[in-house]
Protein backbone atom coordinates (compact mmCIF):
# COMPACT_ATOMS: atom_id res chain seq x y z
CA UNK A 1 0.00 0.00 0.00
CA UNK A 2 3.12 2.36 0.86
CA UNK A 3 4.47 1.85 -2.74
CA UNK A 4 1.25 2.53 -4.34
CA UNK A 5 0.87 5.47 -2.25
CA UNK A 6 3.75 7.53 -3.11
CA UNK A 7 3.16 6.40 -6.69
CA UNK A 8 0.49 8.74 -6.57
CA UNK A 9 2.24 11.10 -5.01
CA UNK A 10 5.04 11.00 -8.10
CA UNK A 11 1.63 11.14 -10.34
CA UNK A 12 0.82 14.40 -8.65
CA UNK A 13 3.82 16.10 -8.40
CA UNK A 14 4.50 15.24 -11.92
CA UNK A 15 1.30 16.68 -13.30
CA UNK A 16 1.84 20.47 -12.13
CA UNK A 17 4.39 20.21 -15.84
CA UNK A 18 1.83 21.31 -18.11
CA UNK A 19 3.65 18.68 -21.21
CA UNK A 20 2.76 15.87 -18.23
CA UNK A 21 -0.72 17.22 -18.27
CA UNK A 22 -1.51 17.37 -22.11
CA UNK A 23 0.43 13.53 -22.35
CA UNK A 24 -1.79 12.35 -19.71
CA UNK A 25 -5.03 13.61 -21.25
CA UNK A 26 -3.84 12.82 -24.52
CA UNK A 27 -3.32 8.92 -23.06
CA UNK A 28 -6.81 9.07 -21.27
CA UNK A 29 -8.16 10.11 -24.33
CA UNK A 30 -6.54 7.72 -26.33
CA UNK A 31 -7.63 5.01 -23.95
CA UNK A 32 -11.33 6.41 -24.02
CA UNK A 33 -11.21 6.52 -28.13
CA UNK A 34 -9.89 2.70 -28.08
CA UNK A 35 -12.63 1.50 -25.49
CA UNK A 36 -15.24 2.99 -27.62
CA UNK A 37 -14.11 1.97 -30.38
CA UNK A 38 -13.46 -1.46 -28.91
CA UNK A 39 -17.24 -1.66 -27.20
CA UNK A 40 -19.13 -0.34 -30.69
CA UNK A 41 -17.06 -3.32 -32.79
CA UNK A 42 -16.85 -5.71 -30.41
CA UNK A 43 -20.29 -6.00 -28.80
CA UNK A 44 -21.71 -6.19 -32.35
CA UNK A 45 -19.71 -9.06 -33.33
CA UNK A 46 -20.42 -10.88 -29.98
CA UNK A 47 -23.87 -10.40 -30.30
CA UNK A 48 -23.48 -11.86 -33.84
CA UNK A 49 -21.41 -14.75 -32.78
CA UNK A 50 -23.99 -15.49 -29.99
CA UNK A 51 -26.57 -15.77 -32.60
CA UNK A 52 -24.38 -17.66 -35.34
CA UNK A 53 -23.83 -19.83 -32.31
CA UNK A 54 -27.83 -20.20 -31.84
CA UNK A 55 -28.11 -20.94 -35.61
CA UNK A 56 -25.51 -23.81 -35.76
CA UNK A 57 -26.89 -25.42 -32.40
CA UNK A 58 -30.77 -25.47 -33.86
CA UNK A 59 -29.56 -26.80 -37.35
CA UNK A 60 -27.73 -29.34 -36.05
CA UNK A 61 -30.43 -30.27 -33.57
CA UNK A 62 -32.81 -30.18 -36.69
CA UNK A 63 -30.38 -32.62 -39.07
CA UNK A 64 -29.59 -35.07 -36.19
CA UNK A 65 -34.06 -35.15 -35.65
CA UNK A 66 -34.28 -35.86 -39.09
CA UNK A 67 -31.24 -38.55 -39.55
CA UNK A 68 -33.45 -40.04 -36.26
CA UNK A 69 -36.60 -39.78 -38.75
CA UNK A 70 -34.90 -41.39 -40.72
CA UNK A 71 -33.36 -44.23 -39.53
CA UNK A 72 -36.51 -45.09 -37.32
CA UNK A 73 -38.82 -44.97 -40.95
CA UNK A 74 -36.31 -47.42 -42.26
CA UNK A 75 -36.53 -49.10 -39.11
CA UNK A 76 -40.14 -49.38 -39.74
CA UNK A 77 -40.31 -50.09 -43.01
CA UNK A 78 -37.71 -53.85 -42.39
CA UNK A 79 -39.93 -54.18 -39.59
CA UNK A 80 -43.37 -54.53 -41.59
CA UNK A 81 -41.47 -55.84 -44.13
CA UNK A 82 -40.41 -58.76 -41.67
CA UNK A 83 -43.64 -58.71 -40.46
CA UNK A 84 -45.44 -59.65 -43.62
CA UNK A 85 -42.40 -61.52 -44.33
CA UNK A 86 -43.44 -63.74 -40.79
CA UNK A 87 -47.25 -63.91 -41.72
CA UNK A 88 -46.43 -65.28 -45.15
CA UNK A 89 -44.43 -67.85 -43.62
CA UNK A 90 -46.18 -68.85 -40.52
CA UNK A 91 -49.65 -69.28 -43.14
CA UNK A 92 -48.05 -72.02 -44.71
CA UNK A 93 -48.66 -75.14 -43.20
CA UNK A 94 -46.36 -77.22 -44.59
CA UNK A 95 -46.24 -81.00 -44.10
CA UNK A 96 -43.63 -83.69 -43.58
CA UNK A 97 -42.72 -83.96 -46.66
CA UNK A 98 -42.28 -80.41 -47.71
CA UNK A 99 -40.07 -79.91 -44.46
CA UNK A 100 -37.74 -82.91 -45.08
CA UNK A 101 -37.57 -81.95 -48.59
CA UNK A 102 -36.63 -78.35 -48.02
CA UNK A 103 -33.71 -79.64 -45.52
CA UNK A 104 -32.47 -81.79 -48.14
CA UNK A 105 -32.34 -79.41 -50.85
CA UNK A 106 -30.30 -77.05 -48.15
CA UNK A 107 -28.15 -80.12 -46.78
CA UNK A 108 -27.07 -81.19 -50.53
CA UNK A 109 -26.84 -77.27 -51.15
CA UNK A 110 -24.03 -76.85 -48.25
CA UNK A 111 -22.27 -80.53 -48.36
CA UNK A 112 -23.91 -82.13 -45.20
CA UNK A 113 -25.33 -85.18 -44.88
CA UNK A 114 -28.69 -86.26 -43.38
CA UNK A 115 -27.97 -89.31 -40.80
CA UNK A 116 -31.11 -89.76 -39.00
CA UNK A 117 -34.47 -87.48 -38.60
CA UNK A 118 -37.78 -88.15 -36.75
CA UNK A 119 -40.74 -86.31 -36.56
CA UNK A 120 -42.73 -85.35 -33.29
CA UNK A 121 -46.55 -83.76 -33.44
CA UNK A 122 -47.74 -81.75 -31.12
CA UNK A 123 -51.34 -80.26 -30.35
CA UNK A 124 -51.41 -76.22 -30.14
CA UNK A 125 -55.31 -75.68 -31.61
CA UNK A 126 -58.15 -77.00 -33.01
CA UNK A 127 -56.99 -76.61 -36.43
CA UNK A 128 -53.28 -75.78 -36.26
CA UNK A 129 -50.54 -78.62 -35.04
CA UNK A 130 -46.89 -78.65 -33.68
CA UNK A 131 -44.36 -80.64 -35.46
CA UNK A 132 -41.34 -81.00 -34.36
CA UNK A 133 -38.46 -82.49 -36.56
CA UNK A 134 -35.23 -84.49 -35.09
CA UNK A 135 -32.54 -84.30 -37.34
CA UNK A 136 -29.41 -85.78 -37.16
CA UNK A 137 -26.45 -84.29 -39.21
CA UNK A 138 -22.77 -84.63 -40.28
CA UNK A 139 -20.53 -82.43 -42.08
CA UNK A 140 -18.08 -79.68 -41.17
CA UNK A 141 -18.92 -77.11 -38.94
CA UNK A 142 -19.19 -74.10 -41.28
CA UNK A 143 -21.47 -75.84 -43.90
CA UNK A 144 -23.80 -76.84 -40.92
CA UNK A 145 -23.69 -73.11 -39.57
CA UNK A 146 -24.71 -72.36 -43.15
CA UNK A 147 -27.64 -74.78 -43.08
CA UNK A 148 -28.69 -73.56 -39.88
CA UNK A 149 -28.92 -69.94 -40.82
CA UNK A 150 -30.10 -70.83 -44.40
CA UNK A 151 -33.03 -72.73 -42.53
CA UNK A 152 -35.02 -68.75 -42.82
CA UNK A 153 -34.98 -69.26 -46.55
CA UNK A 154 -37.13 -71.88 -46.63
CA UNK A 155 -41.33 -71.04 -46.96
CA UNK A 156 -42.52 -72.05 -44.42
CA UNK A 157 -41.41 -71.64 -40.81
CA UNK A 158 -38.99 -73.57 -39.40
CA UNK A 159 -37.65 -72.83 -35.82
CA UNK A 160 -34.69 -73.79 -34.28
CA UNK A 161 -35.43 -75.20 -30.96
CA UNK A 162 -32.59 -77.65 -29.92
CA UNK A 163 -28.88 -77.90 -31.19
CA UNK A 164 -26.45 -79.79 -29.74
CA UNK A 165 -22.81 -80.08 -32.04
CA UNK A 166 -20.05 -82.45 -30.96
CA UNK A 167 -16.83 -83.61 -33.37
CA UNK A 168 -17.54 -86.89 -35.37
CA UNK A 169 -13.82 -87.40 -35.72
CA UNK A 170 -10.51 -87.54 -33.78
CA UNK A 171 -8.67 -84.46 -36.30
CA UNK A 172 -12.52 -82.14 -35.55
CA UNK A 173 -13.03 -81.84 -39.26
CA UNK A 174 -16.49 -83.28 -39.23
CA UNK A 175 -18.82 -81.97 -36.95
CA UNK A 176 -22.16 -84.11 -35.92
CA UNK A 177 -25.33 -81.61 -35.68
CA UNK A 178 -28.37 -83.16 -33.58
CA UNK A 179 -31.40 -79.93 -34.62
CA UNK A 180 -34.86 -80.31 -33.21
CA UNK A 181 -36.34 -78.31 -35.56
CA UNK A 182 -39.96 -76.85 -34.88
CA UNK A 183 -42.81 -75.82 -37.51
CA UNK A 184 -46.45 -75.52 -37.60
CA UNK A 185 -48.86 -77.78 -40.17
CA UNK A 186 -52.52 -78.13 -40.69
CA UNK A 187 -53.97 -80.84 -38.48
CA UNK A 188 -55.57 -82.31 -41.06
CA UNK A 189 -53.34 -83.71 -43.02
Amino acid sequence: MRRFTEMMFMLLYCSRSKVVRLGMWGILTAAAVCLVIALAWWGPAKREQIELAKDIDARRAATVEAVRSAQVAHAQREALRAVSLLEKKLEVRAGQAEVIQGIARLASKHGVRVTSQSFDEGRVKRSDAQLYLDLGLTGDYVSIRRLMGDLATLPMWVEIVEARLERADADGTQVRAQLRLLTYRSAKE
